[in-house]
């Protein structure tokens, strides 16, 4: 999983000669106005001046609607001056009143989750027009870095000890500091392969999504139980009551973002170095074979806090080719370390125990494609300091998992 090495232009050099690219983190770029100007630097609008044009009336946050506003081509609403995401997030106070636009569940600029993708400026690209999905506001956002430790208190910096000691690690030689353990057939770990950018940048860009429409929110199983965990698909929605993957989430209509194409790049940049490291092995005849290749479709990401949890299960929603032929699921571990279980049966006393730590990627396909896996424990406190310092990192572990669907 992580490697040091040399570095170009944020890419992550890895062992086996590829590079692990992960710029993802969405740009806080503003949207540019009527006349084209960007709004980036100027002083912000507050909301209850920012101004909608919608149907011909001029709705203000806060305030009574006047008739006297240009009515847009596409009737969506105009926010000169009102910049992305971050943004969005921070008008708390203003409400909006828009009768007959169809937001009647978006009751705050908190949360962007009642746009749909339409809202490109997220991704630093806007005509200056927002346009409204039926999303409906029913979950509210949850932001994996709330920069407190497991206490309750704020984290101390790492002292520079620890940090030298970390950016050390980084600057080994690509073959030092991580490692490769073949587990069973089928099943890999890659011990370090998310350098310490790279797990920022996701944690980041993960960040971003989460807060968005379709982002993370506590999932049900169907006889109504919680799942302790919070979960945001990208790609396709796996929905935990019915088993099944679709195009929107049941619960509030929400489409899922997009996978990243760094994220695309780390998982294929894993499997590459997996076959060049199977390659070398003589026990392994076909690498391909052993462990085969795969182009995500789907990642779901699960936030666990201390006190999460995953009960033994199988991956085995996806398409029946996909299945058969055995396609990996390939899992990304960053913030603390969890002790996850696997086995060929349900049975907790039968499962072998591994821990995974931050930077750590699991691969398991082939012949282990229908393990049953979970998560026992998250074990408090075992965040690496200088990734805390670096995001603000809410105590817990994100993991993601790819598949191809």
């Amino acid at each position: 999983m992580n490697r040091g090495g040399g570095r170009r232009g944020g890419i992550s050099r890895r062992s086996a000669g590829h590079y692990s690219p992960v710029g993802a983190q969405l740009d806080d770029t503003s949207l540019e106005n009527e006349s084209g100007s960007s709004q980036v630097g100027k002083p912000r609008t507050a909301v209850g001046r920012v101004t909608q044009e919608v149907g011909g009336m001029s709705l203000r946050g806060g305030e009574n609607v006047t008739p006297n506003a240009k009515v847009a081509q596409n009737k969506s609403p105009n926010l000169s001056g009102l910049s992305t995401k971050s943004d969005l997030s921070t008008r708390s106070d203003s409400r909006i009143q828009s009768p007959g636009v169809g937001v009647e569940n978006c009751t705050s600029w908190e949360s962007p989750a009642c746009f749909s993708d339409d809202l490109e400026g997220e991704r630093g690209k806007s005509d200056g027009k927002l346009k409204y999905s039926t999303c409906q506001q029913k979950y509210s956002p949850f932001d994996i870095c709330s920069g407190r430790s497991a206490s309750g208190g704020v984290k101390l910096k790492p002292s520079l000890l620890e940090k030298n000691r970390e950016r050390k690690n980084e600057m080994k030689n690509p073959m030092e500091g991580h490692s490769i353990d073949i587990l069973r057939p089928g099943m890999v770990l890659l011990r370090g392969f998310l350098s310490l950018p790279d797990q920022v940048k996701l944690i980041k860009t993960c960040q971003d999504l989460g807060l968005g429409c379709g982002g993370f929110y506590q999932p049900s199983y169907s006889d109504g139980a919680k799942l302790h965990l919070k979960m945001m698909c990208l790609g396709k929605n796996w929905d935990p009551e019915t088993s099944m993957y679709s195009d929107e989430r049941p619960v509030d209509g929400a489409k899922p973002p997009g996978i990243p194409d760094e994220f695309q790049q780390l998982v294929k940049g894993a499997i590459q170095e997996c076959h060049t490291y199977l390659d070398s092995c003589a026990e392994v005849r076909n690498a391909k074979d052993f462990l085969p290749s795969m182009s995500p479709n789907i990642c779901i990401v699960n936030f666990y806090a201390t006190s999460g949890k995953l009960g033994l299960h199988q991956d085995k929603d996806e398409s029946k080719e996909s299945l058969h032929k055995g396609l990996p699921v390939v899992s990304f571990s960053i913030g603390d370390s969890a002790d996850f279980l696997y086995g060929d049966e349900r049975n907790i006393d039968k499962a072998e125990k591994v821990v995974l730590k931050s930077g750590d990627v699991l691969i398991f396909g082939g012949k282990s494609r229908h393990i049953f896996h979970g998560v026992a424990t998250i074990n408090s406190g075992t965040t690496p300091a200088a990734l805390f310092e670096e995001t603000k990192f809410r105590p817990g572990r994100l993991n993601l998992t790819f598949r191809e669907y």
